[in-house]
């Protein structure tokens, strides 16, 4: 019993073993497969590596291209940002430099001979722009010694314009802090303004010497208009006191206006002088219309005559050509037939 169960334990072991053997060796194959398949992966995975890296590569060149461009194009901006930083700077000392020579100017323009002469000039100026040079003067001297700083010529007679201007209170008006202050440079201003329209026209409407009834006080400036049309002097507007005395207050804008008038009326004036002129040419522009007229007359009977003429040669030279053609047929059967020539043969001749 002993030696059965030996046998059969030994016939089991040596079954295990086989069975061992058999398992390691499939074991060892599939461990050989399972390494080949773990070659091929990383073979695999080292292409993908290795075309992700040359993507990669490629993608990082473009980054540095567009980073070269982006630096480039950020220094040429920083250029130009400095370049323009220049103007401004440039053009703010060129600003600031006007500026003191305005003021430099402003203060030059303090003293009334200068404010006067920029007001002559400014009205010259004017009157050159909108005026035939024939149709004013500058400065216009009368026989009292008063002179004038321009006329105007209008109809065999002249309109004197004033360019001077109280100015000194008016900046007062304007640097006024106060309103107890801007009221008195108020009445002060319209005071000078009422004294300036006094002494134009007590000076420059002067009838015997050839102007009209009525004189200008130019005004360089809409500013100052409305202030001498906003203002009163003793109770009454300032600008009805200048028509009352006859001095017609105007600014650059209501001058060119006036002026605009003037040069129309003197186109009518001038159409007027050459209305004598014109009538002497038409009348005679009439009398060479009836000469022609009746040359014209003349010329077209000497032309019936001739038509009539030529229809009476063409009608006889009908009569004629009818003639010779009758004698010409007279003839042509008066006269016999011209003899036959006998033409020899040259057969015959040999």
């Amino acid at each position: 019993m002993e030696i059965v169960l030996g046998a059969v334990v030994g016939i089991v072991a040596g079954a295990v073993v086989l069975a061992w053997r058999r398992v390691r060796g499939r074991s060892r194959v599939r461990e050989a497969h399972d390494l080949a398949g773990v070659r091929d992966e990383m073979a695999r995975l080292s292409e993908r590596i290795a075309a992700d890296s040359m993507r990669l590569g490629q993608r990082l060149e473009g980054i540095d291209s567009r980073m070269v461009a982006s630096s480039s194009s950020s220094a040429r901006l920083a250029t130009d940002m400095f370049d323009a930083l220049g103007d401004v700077r440039r053009a703010t000392t060129t600003v600031a430099e006007q500026a003191r020579e305005f003021t430099s100017l402003q203060d030059l323009l303090k003293a009334p001979t200068a404010r006067g002469g920029l007001g002559e000039a400014m009205l010259e100026e004017l009157l050159r722009q909108v005026l035939p040079p024939g149709a004013f003067d500058m400065q216009h001297r009368f026989s009292s010694g008063a002179t004038v700083d321009a006329i105007v010529h209008a109809g065999g007679k002249i309109v004197c314009i004033d360019s001077k201007f109280p100015l000194s209170n008016y900046r007062r008006m304007c640097d006024a802090t106060t309103d107890a202050e801007r009221a008195d440079a108020e009445r002060a201003f319209a005071a000078d303004v009422a004294k300036h329209i006094d002494d134009i026209s007590v000076r420059y409407i002067v009838p015997d010497e050839g102007t009209l009834d009525f004189a200008v006080m130019y005004v360089p400036a809409e500013g100052l208009y409305a202030e001498v049309l906003r203002l009163y002097h003793r109770r009454k507007p300032l600008y009805e006191s200048a028509i009352e005395a006859r001095v017609i207050p105007m600014s650059p804008l209501t001058t060119y206006a006036y002026l605009s008038t003037v040069l129309f009326g003197l186109r009518c004036l001038s159409i007027e002088a050459n209305a004598e002129r014109i009538l002497g040419f038409c009348g005679r522009l009439q009398q060479d219309m009836e000469r022609f007229a009746t040359d014209y007359d003349t010329l077209g009977k000497h032309i019936g005559n001739a038509r009539s003429k030529f229809e009476d040669g063409g009608r006889h030279l009908d009569h004629l050509r009818t003639r010779l053609e009758r004698v010409a047929d007279f003839e042509s059967e008066s006269m016999p037939a011209p003899p036959l020539e006998v033409v020899p043969d040259s057969r015959d001749a040999g």
